[in-house]
């Protein structure tokens, strides 16, 4: 399913599966941002409605699943546009991390599973622990000059409130 966000012109993808474990559905909400950049959000779909949705945890103890679906539906849209760069943002449980120098629990889960998972001669991954943002940034693109991570910073920071500060992984 797709729908497009009229007041920034962004295409969003939803995505829909079935764990095998717990049986629940979760959503995967896939933004398509300029310059071949998604961003990506998940959340279990009982709590679709609650403005805390991606923070919320089902304590099913499953997340390596979880991630992994996420990781699949990344690898399909590579192999529709190989000049594909990824990114998300670990939410923080509820109630907030105390220390914002320090990643969350989800932060380093996510950062283990893409370093794993990504290769370096592809992606180039970086991190702005404070604002617990991770990104998978397209080799070829940074290395043909097509995209840099100033101007990542600069584009996040006109979309979400904050400084970003990104070093590499």
């Amino acid at each position: 399913m797709r729908s497009r966000d009229t007041s920034t012109l962004r295409i969003i993808s939803l995505w829909k599966f079935k764990s095998t474990k717990s049986n629940k559905w979760y959503i995967v909400e896939v933004e398509e941002f300029p310059f071949h950049f998604y961003g990506l959000k998940f959340y279990y779909k009982g709590v679709s409605l609650s403005k805390n949705r991606y923070s919320l945890l089902t304590n099913d103890y499953e997340p390596r699943t979880i991630v992994m679906s996420c990781i699949n539906i990344m690898r399909k849209y590579y192999d529709c546009d190989p000049c594909a760069s990824f990114g998300f943002v670990a939410a923080n449980d509820l109630p907030g991390n105390d220390n914002p120098e320090e990643p969350n629990k989800r932060f380093r889960f996510y950062r283990r599973m893409m370093l794993t998972m990504f290769s370096p001669r592809v992606f180039v991954q970086y991190a702005d622990i404070s604002n617990s943002v991770y990104m998978l940034v397209n080799r070829e693109m940074l290395d043909r000059g097509e995209v840099s991570i100033p101007t990542i910073e600069a584009a996040l920071s006109s979309l979400y409130v904050g400084d970003y500060s990104l070093f590499s992984d």
